[in-house]
């Protein structure tokens, strides 16, 4: 290390030491009330009221999923019973005239 990087690194270090000194005796650490306390953990443990939203849409959502395995069991019911009588009367050719 040159004399110039030398110079410069001690400056730092002093400016640094200067500043801790400062900030030792600004920065103190404090002693909350227990209200004070027991409001903040209740307010970071509790959902927002936001939630409510959300499970509006999931009901939307549900609705929807419901709604279509219905019409998918309805659809899967006449294609059954199509292709029930399609076989149907390639067994009993004589049914078709009825």
């Amino acid at each position: 290390m040159g004399p110039n990087m030398k110079r410069i690194s001690d400056a730092s270090r002093g400016k640094i030491a200067s500043m801790e000194h400062r900030l030792s005796g600004v920065l103190r650490p404090i002693k909350p009330s227990k209200e004070f306390v027991r409001g903040i953990s209740l307010r970071i443990r509790t959902k927002p009221r936001v939630a409510f939203v959300d499970r509006i849409a999931n009901w939307r959502l549900i609705a929807i999923l419901i709604a279509g395995l219905v019409s998918l069991t309805v659809f899967m019911a006449v294609l059954g019973r199509a292709l029930l009588s399609l076989v149907d009367k390639k067994r009993n050719p004589e049914n078709e005239n009825l």
